[in-house]
């Protein structure tokens, strides 16, 4: 197991969150400039110029969708020992979850909740639609001391150096599991923790952000 307390060095950790932000928008982002080349050429016909002008539209919802869940999830949103609503956080994720294969079913309840309790449940519920890549279900669950995820689907996967992140192992990390580690650290920074495990056929992830329910120190 992996030492909670070894943490990866500031400077580095926002490079790391910079590159899976630059990959994530590189696809939409990229479709824009496509399809703005194909409209800036006069030679193209009607029928090539409304799917230049579908594909313009796709990639900018998409790259705005990206944009504001990044805001929340990984940037300085809401100030220090601020609270966000919940609400935000399902808008933000219903929005991005019209770009995957996975469809959300959420069952948070409503109001204000911490900081970093609505930025891990953000972090986790998007990498719990990777784990469904044919398509499926990710159901996101408020618990008492934090929330429940369960990923299911024709195929579940769940990636070991995911796992690693959550935990806090932060040697070889790739910029693609950054954003697993920042949610292990804000629950343990809350006394919690945070786990991850693939059992009867689907991904549950577990996070808890009380003391008494430190889950990585009792793995």
């Amino acid at each position: 197991m992996s030492d909670p307390s070894a943490t990866l060095d500031p400077v580095a950790l926002s490079a790391l969150l910079a590159s899976r932000l630059c990959h994530d928008l590189i696809n939409p982002v990229g479709a824009i400039g496509s399809g703005l080349e194909v409209l800036d050429d006069d030679s193209m016909d009607a029928a090539m110029r409304d799917a230049a002008l579908d594909l313009v539209r796709s990639g900018g919802g998409k790259a705005i969708s990206l944009l504001k869940y990044a805001r929340i999830a990984y940037g300085a949103a809401g100030g220090l020992g601020a609270e966000l609503p919940m609400e935000e956080a399902e808008t933000l994720l219903c929005d991005l979850f019209k770009w995957t294969k996975a469809t959300l079913v959420w069952r948070g309840r409503p109001g204000l909740a911490a900081k970093e309790k609505v930025k891990a449940l953000l972090i986790l519920a998007y990498a719990a639609s990777d784990c469904v890549p044919r398509g499926g279900v990710v159901t996101v669950v408020e618990t008492p001391d934090g929330f429940s995820i369960t990923a299911e689907g024709q195929r579940v996967i769940l990636n070991e150096e995911f796992v690693r992140a959550l935990e806090g192992e932060c040697a070889d990390l790739k910029p693609k599991f950054a954003p697993a580690y920042v949610a292990g650290l804000l629950a343990r920074a809350c006394g919690g923790g945070v786990a991850a495990t693939l059992e009867d056929g689907k991904v549950v992830m577990q996070a808890d952000f009380a003391p008494h329910a430190a889950l990585a120190a009792a793995r």
